[in-house]
């Protein structure tokens, strides 16, 4: 068991939270599509929805964010910038604009 989670894309940490706000309330695109993918085993009839876009070439990522191609929420900013990593209030830290900005809780 850990206390801790990481979630990584690219070889690179995009969120680390405690166990249980990782999974309740991620933040980062990417930790909610991974949840997001999960199959539902208690047959909620809950659908599943699949990390969508291709993943980019890890030995030529793109600038800026390297998830900004597969991202519902990449401006501009992220397609040059990559995002810097930053503590969140109740704990964990993230790397992304969205969150950043205010635009993801």
């Amino acid at each position: 068991m850990a206390d801790e989670v990481g979630v990584m894309y690219l070889g690179r940490l995009v969120e680390l939270a405690p166990r249980r706000q990782l999974f309740t309330q991620p933040r980062h695109p990417y930790t909610r599509m991974l949840l997001d993918a999960i199959p539902d085993l208690h047959a909620t009839g809950r659908a599943r929805t699949p990390v969508q876009g291709e993943v980019p070439n890890p030995l030529s990522p793109p600038p800026g964010c390297t998830f900004h191609p597969r991202c519902p929420h990449a401006t501009a900013r992220c397609r040059v910038e990559a995002p810097a990593w930053h503590a969140q209030p109740d704990g964990g830290a993230v790397a992304c604009h969205a969150v950043e900005e205010g635009r993801l809780g």
